[in-house]
């Protein structure tokens, strides 16, 4: 039996401890027989899996309807007067006909119904068996009249099986070609009116997102209408070609790149093969196909290819065990569910398939069972995990990560802070202050992190140093930048020193590194006691190196007290690093959008041994209500959002300084120019940066608010201002906006007509 109980009148089948899959042939068999066995009235089911499921009282009707039926069966079966005399030469064969008709019941309804039709007996010769020939062709047409009345036969008759009828009776769904099950969206649930909660991704995928009245998440679907909409004998041709290349053992083939070979492949092999058995293709079907199958077959599996495609709203995919919904994490809706599920044969399938591509050597079985690689297909970061580390479940967190970094004009567009921060976090970066950037996860300490590489330019070598590759150094090299990429062990791992074999630890790489030159170091993830220690050790050894480095904290006596207490650090040794910024995430109402937000940001301190407060947010009724406050400014510009009401000619007059900031005053006696110039400097790139911010939602244009365009715009700025320099250091900055107007005007036409004549516009 698969567990099933009764609570009143009400069945649950718990299947967590039944050993075979919900809704599978052995599955409907046994419960089929449970529910047969039940002396007690059901009214209603419930099924406890991954997922639950309730039949109604209407629906439970159609399975305890068919019980009832089987019931009827087993008295009619023992009865010895429907089968006529002994000495009857057809007495055993109508025995066994009824015997497998019974079997046929649990099996298949419409080969069960055509197995009695089938029933052929002559008359007999004797007129002493004439009695019992006819009584039993009576109970046969009975047995058949009342079997084809049953709701779950007649439902059996129009999906074509017993599973499908199973399923859709639970509200659930297969696709045709593969074993894999997919929960139907509920009757209650309505499609969000929001201009972001409906879109199409490549292939021609449609997503739409619902809400449901008694859920805090919302719902997230894939409705891929090509292959839904197949004629028949494509989706057959495609079934039986997934079936057999699952067979399939691919030797020597480059994994990294297989599955846009295998799309090809199978694109041709479609076109060719409905060619030569007369069904009509197109070439979009093919390539539809094509993909569906490469995907099932060595990528990992069509559900979470068709999710990896969404790079521009889902940051991560959750996999609780198989059988399990996978849900997903939405850069707009937060947390969302999806109608997807893997069973155990396509899960491990998945799982296999991602390792080969992602790296060599990796090995992911009962002695490695937990792995954490790069599939630089699709710029995914996969942690998988399997029995012993966990409970007998296969388990998957994946990451999709930015090909390219976000850009400070991309952070004003999702409202993260304000263009004067903007200005001022360029600033400071460019000056080489080390900085701390912190937070929980997921709050986007790695993309923050990244996104300063465009203030650090081209002119300084720099070098992320990572246990694995997030930080898109290749996004950056290809545009001119000097970085190079060093790997470390993981950071959760304490051996210090050099090792026989495998990568070096993270102090280790660091001090190699800095003896071949000085570089902007930037090291991610930082968890381990030997990282935090090999990175307070070379910031108080080595003053003056440009570190950037994030790590898990939500406020500076978080960082003390893991510095102290977990990590055997001294707090005082926190001064050594410049600046701490902290983001965090942000929601306004219970199913409102989540937004990744400065929250609040120190400098250092040293000669007061004590950390200033430079940025604080403050939280309004909307995002576009939020502040961020400049405690060292008075002059109100500093909070503004819409920075074409900044006037650069008052500001130089009336610039009102309540403090300065630790970290800037180092770095302009090291420089010799005086700290408002920095400031009003910051003020000049926080009106350039919105700018540029201004000018795609004008245009629609959201290229603009990516690496390439600004970094260009970024480039000519720096050497605008360098160029009207006076010998003191001093750039009269109203005159250097007034001139690079015309500039800027000239860079955006200059963009717009180059991607014209690429054919990107």
């Amino acid at each position: 039996m698969c567990n099933l109980y009764l609570e009143g009148q009400r069945a649950i089948v718990d299947l967590s401890k039944c050993p075979y899959e919900f809704a599978s042939p052995e599955f409907l068999n046994i419960h089929l027989k449970d529910l047969a066995t039940q002396e007690t009235k059901i009214k209603t089911i419930r099924y406890e899996e991954e997922i639950v499921v309730e039949l109604d009282e209407e629906k439970t009707a159609v399975l305890t309807q068919y019980a009832s039926f089987i019931k009827q069966l087993e008295v009619i079966m023992l009865r010895e007067d429907i089968y006529g005399l002994k000495q009857d030469p057809h007495y055993t064969d109508r025995k066994n006909i009824l015997k497998k008709f019974y079997e046929y019941v649990f099996l298949n309804p419409l080969t069960a119904a055509r197995y009695l039709e089938e029933y052929q007996e002559p008359e007999p010769e004797r007129s002493v068996f004439l009695k019992g020939h006819r009584t039993f062709k009576a109970w046969i047409a009975g047995i058949l009249k009342r079997f084809k009345a049953t709701r779950l036969y007649n439902l059996v008759k129009e999906t074509g099986d017993l599973r499908e009828a199973f399923l859709r009776l639970v509200g659930l769904r297969t696709l045709y070609f593969i074993p894999s099950l997919l929960l139907d969206i509920p009757p209650e649930a309505k499609p969000l009116k929001d201009p972001d909660a409906s879109y199409t991704l490549p292939y021609g995928i449609k997503v739409q997102i619902y809400e449901l009245p008694h859920s805090e998440a919302y719902l997230y679907v894939q409705r891929n209408e090509r292959i839904e909409n197949l004629p028949k004998p494509l989706k057959q041709l495609l079934k039986k070609t997934i079936n057999a290349q699952f067979k399939e053992q691919f030797q020597n083939v480059k994994w990294e790149i297989i599955m846009d070979i295998k799309t090809r492949e199978y694109r041709q092999y479609f076109l060719d093969k409905a060619f030569m058995e007369g069904i009509k293709i197109t070439p979009e079907q093919a390539l539809s196909m094509g993909r569906e199958c490469a995907a099932w077959v060595v990528g990992m599996g069509a559900h979470l290819e068709n999710l990896a495609l969404d790079k521009e709203h889902i940051t991560d995919i959750y996999i609780d065990s198989e059988n399990s919904p996978i849900y997903i994490e939405h850069t707009k809706f937060g947390l969302c569910h999806t109608l997807f599920r893997y069973n155990r044969d396509l899960l491990e399938r998945a799982f296999k398939n991602i390792v080969k591509s992602a790296e060599k050597g990796k090995r992911f079985d009962d002695a490695h069972p937990i792995v954490d690689v790069v599939l630089k297909r699709l710029s995914m970061r996969c942690h998988l995990q399997r029995p012993p580390a966990t409970f007998g479940e296969l388990q998957g967190a994946l990451r999709i990560m930015k090909e390219q970094p976000f850009t400070y004009p991309q952070y004003l567009y999702f409202h993260s802070f304000t263009p004067f921060f903007a200005g001022y976090d360029d600033v400071l970066v460019t000056l080489g202050c080390s900085e701390a950037v912190l937070g929980l996860k997921g709050v986007g300490k790695t993309s923050f992190t990244a996104a300063k590489i465009t203030s650090i330019g081209t002119k300084r070598r720099i070098i992320p140093i990572q246990d694995i590759e997030e930080i898109p150094v290749r996004a950056f090299r290809k545009r001119g930048f000097h970085i190079g990429a060093a790997r470390v062990q993981s950071s959760e791992i304490e051996t210090v020193g050099y090792q026989k074999s495998g990568p070096l630890d993270l102090v280790a790489m660091a001090n190699a590194l800095l003896r071949m030159g000085d570089a902007a170091l930037i090291i991610n993830e930082v968890r381990s006691r030997v990282a935090v220690q090999g990175i307070i050790n070379l910031l108080n050894t080595q003053p003056g190196v440009f570190l950037l480095y994030n790590l898990h904290a939500e406020s500076l006596r978080d960082v003390q007290d893991r510095l102290e207490l977990v990590f055997g650090v001294p707090a005082a040794s926190m001064f050594a690093t410049d600046r701490y910024t902290f983001l965090k995430k942000i929601k306004f109402g219970r199913k409102g959008r989540i937004y990744r937000v400065l929250g609040f940001e120190y400098e250092s301190d040293l000669d007061e041994k004590k950390f200033v407060e430079v940025f604080r947010f403050r939280r309004g009724s909307s995002i576009e209500k939020c502040t961020w406050v400049a405690k060292f400014i008075r002059n109100e510009e500093s909070t503004f959002f819409d920075f074409s009401k900044v006037d650069l000619k008052r500001l130089e007059k009336d610039l009102d300084i309540a403090f300065i900031p630790p970290a800037l005053m180092r770095r302009s006696e090291e420089s010799g120019i005086a700290p408002e110039q920095y400031i009003l400097q910051a003020f000049w790139k926080g009106k350039m940066f919105y700018e540029i911010y201004k000018t795609s939602l004008e245009l629609k244009d959201k290229l603009l608010l990516e690496l390439d365009f600004v970094l260009r715009v970024n480039t000519e700025a720096n050497r605008h201002l360098a160029s009207l320099e006076s010998e003191t250091g001093d750039i009269e900055f109203s005159r250097a906006w007034a001139e690079w107007v015309p500039k800027y005007k000239e860079i955006v036409k200059q963009e717009l007509a180059a991607r014209t004549r690429k054919g990107k516009g």
